[in-house]
């Protein structure tokens, strides 16, 4: 069984997990600016190309990944700069899978590592909250796109992504602010799965890495 040493080495969890704080919090602040798309498209791509290197595994998975990051990085700039509306669905369909199978392969290595908990392992069990923080913001939009007039904003008509992130971190944390509203049946179902999701995740993980902390104890070769 790998070591978390070797999995940090290998997948580069920290770097993931700061591309994803840049692309869900510090991407929002060039919003309306004349810098936004530069900011968002560097982040984009940033974070497509971290996440395939988080996922890693074997050649032909690393294929697999590198193709659904291409895709994903073609569509956003599909999405952002083209006139063709059908593009910011693709995105946000490419966007919720790509992020789905990168989430579902670092959960599967980082609950079947047996080592002492690390820095790493944390920080890839962030990121993992994280990207499921981004694939229900892909599916939200992607639910309006389909069905416009799902959701009602407060302070305007038009959301755009940095809402959709901020809406599904809101409703991922259960903090619900209630300044955007899902109105439609399958968004109000999303939403309620989501809010299912995220402190069921935190109890497992907690759990998980309690589980690890005691099974190891002081005295074992991985122990501290």
């Amino acid at each position: 069984m790998l070591a978390a040493g070797s999995l940090a080495k290998r997948f580069g969890y920290s770097g993931l997990l700061i591309t994803l704080f840049a692309l869900m919090f510090v991407g929002p602040l060039f919003a309306e600016s004349d810098w936004e798309a530069v900011v968002l498209g560097v982040l984009a791509i940033t974070t497509a190309g971290c996440a395939m290197y988080a996922a890693g595994g074997s050649p032909r998975t690393q294929a697999a990944f590198g193709l659904l990051a291409l895709a994903y990085v073609i569509s956003y700039f599909g999405g952002t700069y083209s006139a063709v509306p059908q593009w910011q669905m693709v995105y946000s369909s490419v966007g919720a899978l790509f992020f789905t199978s990168v989430a579902l392969v670092l959960l599967t290595r980082i609950m079947s590592v047996h080592t002492r908990v690390t820095g790493e392992l944390i920080a890839g069990s962030v990121a993992v909250y994280l990207l499921l923080g981004i694939v229900f913001a892909y599916l939200f939009e992607l639910v309006n796109l389909t069905s416009p007039g799902s959701f009602s904003f407060v302070d305007r008509p038009v959301l755009e992504d940095p809402d959709f992130y901020y809406f599904s971190l809101v409703t991922l944390t259960t903090l619900g602010y209630g300044d955007i509203t899902p109105l439609a049946p399958i968004a109000r179902g999303l939403a309620t799965l989501e809010a299912l999701i995220g402190p069921l995740y935190l109890t497992v993980l907690v759990a998980r890495l309690v589980g690890m902390r005691i099974s190891i104890g002081p005295g074992s070769p991985d122990g501290p």
